[in-house]
């Protein structure tokens, strides 16, 4: 059953994020079709000049579209785990540069790369390498700006030793398949390799593959040699062979891959659901000029074992019914390459030599396809109505509609833009403002002469208006919460040297879940406070009992490393949620830090009770007991009636910038 929800997950995921990549390229593809059916109408009106000029910007528009799916494709992995796409963009284009051109994997006419799985592999590939390594945009006012600068110089380096290593491997790729063609002989200009080329294309299809992109060679060659015949034809030199591209746009892709135009017209005249139908209606405009990918991932088709087979039968049985028609001379042989956005019996009229005998066969063809998706698409319908009995199979269902295609795309896709736009405002504060740090003194109420403060980070935008830490949340959801740690601890190593850190002062520093439990906490901090020439036993990491419960093998051992080196460990929060005695016990904890949340309804007997009963864990653990968030003076007498020492909170001070801090500390030295 676990096995079972995994698949389903893994399946979603993959539905979704391939949706998403296509719904982001969708406006360049109408856009193709729109100047193909303008071109074909005014070449129709005799209005040649003006047809092929958008015939030139349709051509550009399919040039550009192996760069535009790299750009998108890298730029949707990016964001989707939080990295800045500005930095990854730029890798995929190199990556797909390098590779297509020594491989010639560019289109004569531009120079542009023109392979798209290339073009997908490239921005994949690039984006793991970029993600792995979480490189950020480089910031000059960081305080680990050459640090930063040296890091991503290696791992650019790595890179183009990667895409050296990737531009082989693809030319000893292509010399393999020269070499396996004179064995498997894979050619669409016969009648059984056109079969199997057909298939194939389907089963790829099926699985979400653009087939056309995964035999983008066959299909080069396939356009080269159709250039070849139709010329040798108009010379008069050979005769017109029935099998060419123009045969395999006009008639075997009629609404998409799969002849989905058939598809469409069995849920219009036949279906009684009402989703599917407002689904098939939507689906309309884009059937028309031959884009399927609404139905492909509406229903859906891909992985769906009834839609699969008429799917990849259909267009078989086309490719016999057309091939035989035209070999027995019913229809004219195609004799020119249609554009394959062309709409369905425009194709057919103009493929056949003007003739309406390629309208009345595409007519047939589309004819039988309905005929053949019929009981499929019926079996499917009649399947999903008995399963609307469960849960499992009511939310199968939900997913055949329209609307909730579109949208979970849609919520993905907000998903995925809200995290853009977080990193569009961190990197706002990291070029526009300043982090700074404020510093809240801890009270001795014995010693007042013992020193310690709390760090807390804020952010003071270009205008100097300070800024509480609520976007703290935002690096969290960029997945870049350890870098924010690794700058605060910089801030406050470099203000600790204005502080009186030979009276005994010492300052704490808050760190994530994500630090304390990383291995490559110690070597940094170690790093850092040699770097700025300060002692351990002036640092305190205060540590959430939250981070503890998310690993506590590792984090125990980054524990007992830092007190190894003389860094007081405090737990932080404690008593906010997540507070339990065992953690007291299974980590040897220097001081307690007890969360205001406890003293909020002292008043109460039992509120009162619990919190004495919290004041002599001190007495069992050996910890140092803090009373966080005193802020009145029945609270800070209350506190130290429980026998707690050192307090913390509004009562005494608000956290404060550092010139404050330091003349706070000096009024206790000398007072």
């Amino acid at each position: 059953m676990i096995k079972m929800t995994t698949i389903k997950s893994y399946y979603n995921d993959y539905i979704k994020d391939i949706s998403i990549v296509f719904l982001l390229l969708l406006p360049l593809t109408i856009c193709n079709a729109i100047t193909v059916f303008v071109g074909h109408a005014l070449s129709m009106a005799e209005f040649s000049d003006a047809a092929n000029k958008f015939f030139y910007f349709s051509d550009l528009l399919i040039a550009i579209y192996p760069i535009t799916l790299c750009i998108i494709t890298s730029y949707y992995i990016s964001t989707k785990h939080g990295m800045n796409a500005m930095v990854v963009v730029p890798y995929s284009l190199l990556l797909l540069t390098a590779v297509s051109i020594p491989n010639g994997l560019v289109a004569a006419n531009t120079g542009l790369p023109n392979n798209p799985l290339i073009a997908l592999l490239a921005a994949i590939i690039s984006a793991l390498c970029c993600v792995s390594f979480r490189l950020d945009p480089l910031d000059p006012s960081r305080i680990d700006f050459v640090k930063r600068l040296y890091k991503q110089a290696a791992h650019f380096f790595s890179f183009l030793l990667l895409t050296l290593m990737l531009a082989k491997i693809t030319e000893i790729v292509i010399q393999l398949s020269q070499g396996a063609s004179k064995f498997i002989a894979l050619n669409p200009l016969t009648f059984f390799g056109g079969l199997a080329y057909q298939f194939i294309l389907g089963l790829l299809g099926a699985v979400g593959i653009n087939g056309h992109n995964f035999l983008f060679r066959a299909k080069q060659q396939l356009f080269e040699d159709t250039q070849l015949h139709l010329a040798a034809w108009q010379a008069g030199d050979a005769p017109l062979p029935i099998l060419g591209q123009g045969f395999y746009d006009a008639f075997m892709s009629m609404g998409g891959s799969g002849n989905t135009i058939s598809l469409l017209l069995c849920i219009l005249l036949f279906s009684k659901d009402r989703r599917h139908i407002a689904l098939a209606i939507s689906a309309i405009p884009l059937v028309i000029f031959n884009i399927n990918e609404l139905l492909l991932f509406g229903l859906p088709i891909i992985f769906n074992p009834l839609l699969i087979v008429p799917f990849v039968f259909v267009p078989l049985v086309s490719f016999v019914v057309v091939y035989s028609a035209m070999s027995l001379g019913l229809v004219n042989h195609v004799g020119t390459i249609v554009d394959w956005m062309t709409p369905p019996f425009i194709s057919g009229y103009i493929a056949t030599q003007n003739s309406f005998g390629g309208v009345i066969l595409q007519f047939v063809v589309i004819t039988l396809g309905t005929l053949i998706y019929r009981p499929f698409y019926l079996n499917y319908v009649g399947r999903s109505r008995q399963s609307n009995m469960t849960m499992t199979r009511q939310s199968e269902i939900e997913s055949s509609t329209l609307k909730a295609f579109l949208g979970d795309v849609n919520k993905a896709m907000g998903s995925y833009v809200s995290k853009h736009d977080i990193s569009r405002r961190v990197n706002n504060m990291l070029n526009n403002g300043e982090f700074v740090m404020h510093y809240q003194p801890q009270v001795n109420m014995k010693n007042p002469s013992h020193l310690s403060f709390e760090s807390l980070v804020r952010y003071k935008d270009k205008t100097g208006k300070l800024i509480l830490p609520v976007f703290i949340d935002d690096f969290y959801q960029l997945g870049a919460i350890k870098q924010l740690d690794q700058m605060v601890i910089d801030l406050v190593l470099t203000d600790m040297k204005k502080l009186p850190l030979e009276h005994g002062c010492k300052v704490s520093v808050n760190i994530s879940a994500e630090s304390i439990a990383d291995p490559a906490i110690i070597h940094f901090v170690v790093e850092r406070l040699r770097f700025y020439e300060i002692e351990p036993s002036s640092l305190e990491i205060e540590i959430t009992e939250e981070a503890i419960i998310t690993n506590d093998k590792q984090i125990a051992k980054n524990i007992e490393a830092l007190q190894a080196l003389g860094i007081t460990v405090a737990i932080d929060d404690f008593g906010s949620g997540y507070a339990s005695f065992p953690h007291l016990l299974k980590f040897n904890f220097d001081k307690v830090k007890l969360d205001r949340s406890l003293l909020l309804n002292t008043q109460n007997e039992r509120e009162k009770n619990l919190y004495q009963l919290l004041a002599k864990i001190s007495e069992v653990t050996g910890c140092v007991l803090v009373a966080e968030g005193v802020e009145t003076e029945i609270e800070e007498q209350f506190v130290a009636s429980c026998g707690i020492d050192i307090i913390q909170g509004y009562y005494f001070s608000r956290p404060m910038p550092l010139d404050d801090a330091q003349q706070w500390a000096s009024n206790k030295i000398h007072a």
